[in-house]
């Protein structure tokens, strides 16, 4: 009877554990409307982004809290396992919406160059900073030891929080994008320019191996750098040519959706069967394991590429609506940072005393009250210095 018992706690866990990717897929889609008469106006906007990058936040949050209740996969606990495996996918969500954003202002705001850095990057900076700061005082795990420490993870060359990792990229995309397009004499020169130094990120990156120092969170150490990057020159190319896209995929939507859907399938089977054959961690003393580390990463590219595009035919013909995706969408940079201080301070995990469930939900919980406030804050510095510029 005991065994009977625990085994019901196990599969009761389990089913629990699978109702929160359902909640988000159900937040996604509830008030969805389809579109009409073929008309993919609306498609793709700022407003759609937004909805999609939070939910894509969401299951970001989910993949590092499955990471951690299953050990990175080691303790099978149940069909949320296999979220594992998927944060790649929607972290390019995030690439592919920052590269389509760019592109698309850059088309269609006056001068928008003109105050770039000021504009953009103190949106994404400001919350960066003050994270960093929380992440000093509740979640160092001993990792400062001097003054040099302590100066290093306020600015950020040093991260307390490893998911800090995709603001610094940000940054040097950013950053690369105003330089190639403020100092070229065309589009298709700019872009190409941005691809050479896109795919030279990406190869200095994987290049560089993983951080094992003592401090660790040094800048472009680790695959999660830099194995969905590419997918922000993707969306440069689909903001480009959105119109035409958008005509051909229109017309084309009711094949081409289910041959984009069974291809994506297909290519996750295939992306695991290389990632386990070759990976990242393919390294010693020696051997740093460039060939595998290069061919993953090709496969997952494809993978994000495809995964991606299956969430852009979805939008032609579907249109989100939930006010509350637009409210939490307002505040997705915070609620990414912040998320990892109670993952790593709430008693939860493998060897922790907090059950499963209840490790999500106060995650999620905390994280979506403190993004909040620190949205608020941020808004509120953001507002202070336009105003003393003024």
């Amino acid at each position: 009877m005991a065994g009977r018992s625990g085994f019901g706690e196990k599969r009761m866990s389990e089913f629990l554990l699978m109702l929160f990717p359902i909640s988000f897929f159900i937040l996604l889609f509830a008030e969805a409307s389809s579109r009409r008469n073929g008309s993919a106006q609306g498609a793709w906007s700022v407003e759609q982004g937004k909805a999609l990058q939070i939910f894509a936040a969401l299951m970001v949050i989910l993949h590092h809290m499955v990471q951690t209740i299953t050990n990175y996969g080691g303790v099978n606990k149940g069909p949320v396992t296999l979220w594992n495996h998927f944060g790649i996918l929607f972290t390019a969500v995030f690439f592919f919406f920052s590269g389509f954003g760019l592109f698309k202002s850059y088309k269609t705001k006056e001068r928008y160059l003109d105050g770039f850095f000021r504009k953009r990057l103190l949106t994404v900076l400001i919350p960066f900073l003050l994270t960093n700061i929380i992440y000093i005082l509740f979640a160092s795990e001993g990792r400062i030891s001097g003054p040099v420490d302590v100066i290093t993870s306020l600015t950020g060359f040093t991260l307390m929080n490893n998911n800090a990792w995709f603001v610094v990229e940000l940054i040097f995309l950013y950053a690369a994008f105003y330089v190639c397009f403020k100092w070229s004499r065309s589009e298709r020169a700019a872009i190409g320019k941005l691809a050479i130094f896109t795919l030279l990120l990406v190869t200095v990156a994987l290049l560089l191996g993983h951080d094992k120092s003592k401090v660790g969170g040094h800048w472009f150490m680790g695959e999660w750098w830099y194995n969905s990057t590419l997918v922000f020159l993707m969306g440069i190319l689909f903001a480009k040519y959105e119109e035409r896209l958008k005509h051909f995929l229109v017309r084309r939507w009711k094949v081409i959706f289910p041959l984009a859907l069974i291809l994506t399938i297909g290519w996750y089977l295939f992306e695991q069967f290389i990632e386990g054959k070759f990976g990242y961690y393919r390294e010693w003393n020696g051997h740093p394991g460039y060939p595998e580390k290069a061919v993953t990463l090709l496969v997952q590219t494809v993978l994000c590429a495809l995964f991606v595009f299956v969430l852009l035919l979805l939008n032609l013909v579907i249109e989100f609506h939930n006010p509350v995706l637009g409210f939490l969408g307002g505040m997705s940079y915070e609620i990414f940072l912040i998320h990892e201080v109670f993952r790593r301070c709430l008693p939860g995990g493998v060897n922790g005393r907090m059950a499963d469930v209840w490790y999500l939900a106060l995650t999620y919980i905390l994280t979506i009250l403190c993004g909040w406030i620190l949205s608020l804050a941020d808004r509120w510095l953001l507002r202070l210095l336009q105003k003393k510029r003024r």
